[in-house]
């Protein structure tokens, strides 16, 4: 999520590759094949009924606690045909291709993501719809350090399995007449749920931005906001397909005035996606998946609704949004977690704090 005053981009209706959703909420691990790996035991049955993951979107998961090292990268791309920014009267399509990558490590978890958007002529380059489309560089960044691994403990009880703090950033760029230099820190506890399978957690704490406004012409300091996000998936079958729910949402609290001399309001934002893994059939599990989605976007960029500025009668219209997604994704699995060993010899889903976006 970024500042009210820049035009951004919004719900999706198109086609990804690789990961539907900007967001990565989800990995999964199997360890690499040793003769000193501890052999595995109490596989789940292939049904609706038994957990999955890597080492079984094939036939079901090993039971056990996540490795402490672990990492999933890969790359994609998706398309969308709605996306809406305030001040931007016409629908604007993108093109966006991603790298994500996330793992574990000795005291937590990491996730980040990179986004490079390019927009068609309805959000031009600065100099007008003759310039073409806007591109867009935008990064997103998260580490949680979890106390069981600090402490070297299970310290969940009951329906929380661990707690944690998350530190993060996002970072963007854009080269429209709004001229964007996004840079958002975020910080606060975070709490993992205890899942029978896949994962799911809540981070409450604050976050600060600054941006640029070329409209302006003028930097702005947003106020320090409250903020509040969650992400989710869960993994399960429908006879022999293999699906994932996967998802977010965030809500970020006002954060004072932007660059038009509007004061912001609260914001939400979630996203949704149902994924079937397709070319689990040819024995590729967790490769290529497709799927619908849905995005919901409510005073975006913290902008209230109908509110104009005094700048050239510019609309910051901040209209809750929503659209569908539809899309496959491809997944370069098998080079990199071939080198995710976990101590136990044992995978299981691993939650990751989602990427936004």
């Amino acid at each position: 999520m970024k500042g009210i005053s820049i035009a951004l981009r919004k719900p999706l209706l198109g086609v990804a590759m690789f990961c539907c959703l900007s967001e990565l909420s989800y990995a999964e691990v199997f360890s690499a094949p040793t003769t000193s790996a501890p052999t595995q035991t109490q596989p789940a049955p292939a049904t609706g009924a038994g957990p999955l993951s890597a080492a079984d979107l094939k036939s079901g998961e090993e039971i056990g606690a996540p490795p402490v090292s672990w990492n999933d990268t890969y790359i994609g791309y998706r398309y969308g045909s709605n996306f809406h920014y305030p001040g931007v009267p016409d629908k604007v399509a993108q093109n966006i291709g991603y790298l994500t990558t996330a793992g574990g490590f000795k005291f937590g978890s990491y996730a980040f993501n990179v986004d490079y958007i390019i927009s068609n002529d309805a959000n031009p380059e600065a100099g007008g719809p003759s310039s073409g489309g806007a591109q867009e560089l935008y990064s997103v960044g998260r580490v949680t350090f979890s106390a069981g691994k600090i402490l070297g403990r299970k310290v969940g009880i009951g329906i929380i399995r661990d707690v944690g703090l998350t530190t993060g950033y996002e970072i963007g760029t854009k080269n429209d007449a709004f001229a964007e230099r996004a840079r958002m820190l975020v910080v606060g506890p975070t709490i993992e749920f205890a899942m029978p399978r896949g994962f799911l957690n809540l981070t409450a704490g604050i976050r600060t931005e600054s941006n640029h406004n070329g409209v302006v012409g003028k930097d702005v300091r947003f106020d320090t906001a409250w903020h509040i996000e969650s992400s989710w998936l869960v993994p399960f079958r429908t006879g022999p397909v293999p699906w994932i729910f996967r998802g977010f949402a965030s809500v970020t609290g006002p954060k004072g005035k932007d660059a038009f001399g509007v004061e912001t309001t609260t914001e939400f934002l979630t996203r949704v996606s149902l994924l079937a893994d397709l070319d689990s059939f040819a024995g590729h599990p967790r490769t290529i998946y497709a799927g619908v989605g849905y995005e919901y976007w409510y005073h975006m960029y913290g902008s209230p609704t109908r509110e104009t500025s005094q700048h050239d009668n510019i609309s910051t219209d901040g209209d809750g949004r929503d659209s569908l997604l539809i899309g496959n994704v491809v997944e370069r699995d098998d080079h990199w977690r071939a080198r995710s060993v976990g101590t136990n010899g044992r995978s299981r889903d691993t939650p990751v704090s989602r990427l936004s976006h």
